[in-house]
């Protein structure tokens, strides 16, 4: 009977966890923007070639001294990728999934084989001739994972963290 108990408990303990997790979404969304004091069509024009990403991405060398880049022969259009290779960060790529020149960039970066997803937006807005708001935008779905449906908030505040980070080393490699 003893046993009957405990294994009651680790089940109800399981279920709770499990059915808890179903209050939580399944999609986290994150929206960030910078103002860059650029004309909107060299704004779009540097952050639509994947080749600049390596000079402004927080995925790089410093984080993870091994990451090779490589990239496929499309670029500034829709099917263009950038392809990334580190011990620490893992294999994957960011490919082009929509784009409209001097308005929008979508892209979706996949690693470990589809491991983790997510989906980017660039948007692009000309406040005047010479100064462009960009808006970031990360989304992604988490599933039926109950364990990452938790995570949610923690994921959402480290995107907007790295998001911000982003935003400011695209202006400032732009605007040099």
């Amino acid at each position: 009977m003893k046993l009957f108990k405990i294994y009651f408990i680790i089940f109800a303990t399981v279920f709770a966890f499990v059915m808890g997790s179903r209050f939580f979404p399944h999609t986290y969304y994150v929206e960030r923007s910078i103002v860059i004091n650029k004309p909107i069509s060299q704004t779009f024009d540097y952050l639509s070639n994947y080749k600049n990403w390596e000079q402004w991405s927080l995925w790089n060398k410093s984080v993870d001294s091994t990451l090779y880049y490589f990239y496929n022969k499309t670029q500034d259009s829709i099917g263009a990728r950038q392809y990334f290779y580190g011990a620490l960060l893992g294999q994957g790529y960011f490919e082009t999934i929509g784009y409209q020149k001097d308005s929008s960039l979508q892209f979706m970066l996949s690693v470990n084989r589809a491991e983790r997803t997510a989906a980017g937006v660039f948007t692009f807005k000309a406040i005047d001739a010479n100064t462009t708001e960009l808006h970031w935008i990360d989304s992604g779905d988490v599933g039926n994972n109950p364990i990452k449906r938790y995570m949610i908030p923690f994921v959402t505040k480290n995107t907007a963290t790295t998001l911000d980070n982003g935003l400011a080393s695209i202006k400032r490699n732009i605007e040099s």
